[in-house]
Order: C-alpha cells, then sequence, then structure tokens
C-alpha cells in the first residue's frame, strides 16, 4: 500500500483556514496537516482552549466543505507560555486531533542553550516528560521537530532527547538535516523514533536554503525514504512548502507543494 502523501495547510499561511483548506484541495490533495500556530496560522490554541466547541466545530465543517481529512496537527504554542499553560493548550490539540482521526501533534523543541547546558537540558526534558504525559491518556503521539535553531538540529542530540523522554516522537523534516549543521549527516540517528514526516528539498546554507525547488536541492529524498521503510515506518507523509518563505530556484510554495507531492509518490510506490 502506498502512503498518502499530504500537504501542510502553511502551504496558504496568509489565507484564513475557511479559504486556506479549499484552496488545498484545488490542487489535488486530500490529506492536509492542520496548522496551530499561536500569532500565525491557521488555529490559535489559546482560542481552542477557550473555545473547544466552537473552534472544532468550524475546523470540522471547513474541512468537511473542502472534502480534506486531517492526518496531523503542527502546533506553536507562543512564546512566553509556562508549562502549566503548555500543557493546557497540549490537552486541547490533542482533544481536536482525536476529533479529527489525527495521530501525531508537532511542537517546537526548545532553542539550545545560551546559559548552562546541563540545566537546559534537564528543564527541556522536564517539559516535554509533562507534555507527553498530557497527550499519551488522548492516544495522540507527542514529536519535536528536528528544526534550525532547535536543540534537535543535531540528528544524535534529537534521538538522545526522545530516548531521555519516555514515549516522546520526532517529525522528520530532511530540510533542516541538510541546510542546517548536520550537512546531511546523521540523520540515521532518529529513524526509529520517528512518527511523522515532513517533505521539502533544501540546500546547504543554512535557513536562507531551507526552501529549494523540488528537485533542485540536496537532499536525498530515495535514501531518507528507503531508511524510514527499513526503520519500519509506516505513517504519514506532508509536503511542507510554506508561502511565506522564498521559494529558491521555484515559483510558488504551491507550485513546489504538487511538484513535490508527486516526486513522493513515485518514491513510495
Amino acid at each position: 500500500m502506498v502512503p498518502e502523501v499530504a500537504v501542510s495547510s502553511l502551504t496558504f499561511s496568509r489565507l484564513p483556514l475557511a479559504e486556506a483548506l479549499p484552496a488545498v484541495a484545488a490542487l489535488g490533495f486530500r490529506a492536509v496537516e492542520l496548522a496551530a500556530h499561536e500569532g500565525w496560522a491557521h488555529l490559535s490554541p489559546a482560542e481552542l482552549a477557550g473555545d473547544a466547541s466552537g473552534v472544532t466545530e468550524r475546523v470540522v465543517s471547513a474541512l468537511h466543505a473542502a472534502g480534506l481529512h486531517a492526518v496531523a496537527l503542527n502546533a506553536g504554542l507562543g512564546r512566553n507560555a509556562d508549562i502549566e499553560r503548555q500543557a493546557q493548550l497540549v490537552a486541547a490539540l490533542c482533544r481536536l486531533a482525536v476529533t479529527l482521526g489525527a495521530g501525531v501533534l508537532t511542537i517546537p523543541a526548545a532553542p539550545p542553550p545560551t546559559g548552562n547546558v546541563v540545566l537546559a537540558a534537564a528543564a527541556e526534558i522536564r517539559r516535554l516528560e509533562v507534555l507527553v504525559g498530557v497527550a499519551a491518556p488522548f492516544g495522540v503521539a507527542l514529536a519535536v521537530e528536528g528544526h534550525i535553531g532547535a536543540v534537535t538540529e543535531d540528528p544524535a542530540a534529537a534521538a538522545a532527547l526522545c530516548r531521555a523522554v519516555p514515549g516522546l516522537r520526532l517529525t522528520l523534516d530532511p530540510s533542516h538535516y541538510w541546510a542546517g549543521p548536520a550537512q546531511g549527516r546523521g540523520w540515521e540517528a532518529v529513524l526509529a523514533h520517528v512518527a511523522h514526516v515532513h517533505l521539502r528539498d533544501a540546500g546547504r546554507d543554512g535557513w536562507p536554503a531551507i526552501q529549494i525547488a523540488a528537485g533542485r536541492g540536496a537532499v536525498d529524498f530515495r535514501t531518507v525514504l528507503s531508511g524510514l521503510r527499513a526503520a519500519g515506518y509506516r505513517g504519514a507523509y506532508a509536503v511542507e512548502y510554506i508561502d511565506s518563505l522564498p521559494v529558491v530556484g521555484g515559483t510558488t510554495a504551491a507550485a513546489e507543494a504538487v511538484r513535490m507531492a508527486h516526486a513522493a509518490a513515485e518514491w513510495l510506490t
């Protein structure tokens, strides 16, 4: 069975949800990863926590109208939320995920420490232990993304974090492991922990090269997907081209998302 290729709603991050989802469907996709980034797109976790029934009804209605189903949620909890507030937001997001049948919730990992490394690592482990504990009763996998500018930008560190927090999973976005410090090396360390996959081509020159036209970057997708299959990965794949970031050497985020999805479907056959 060929896994379904979804797309991130961030392909249309500049549009409200009610307009972004029909735009996603018009590209030919039937599965979507919903963005829930506080202060950005497309859902506000704080609003969800405050009006769960109203927001959930709005999301379900919008998905149904567009003929889409959600495979995952990708959330940003806000910069100043303390752990108690983060726990409330994660619980609200997990309830929505259960309603939508989306099995994975991705959140950002902490940035690299600027002070005491040991204390910072311990604090991040404690934070994630709490949030994994919140997500577990819902049956939702809580994942951090391997991401430039986070403690997970190094694959070995990301794998160590997952081992240190039982139940914590990882969302693998190879673009960050090619454009970032790893430079395409060592990504195999995270394979046992992957719960979700983002697909986007990238170069090797840091954040400016994080979003390259599909097929023109450096990411070795065939090897990555082969490695995932060998590791027993059976989860979703979501193309993530973001319209608020430039596409180097390409056209629009939407056009590149379609190109990447067609390539991924071939690779996954």
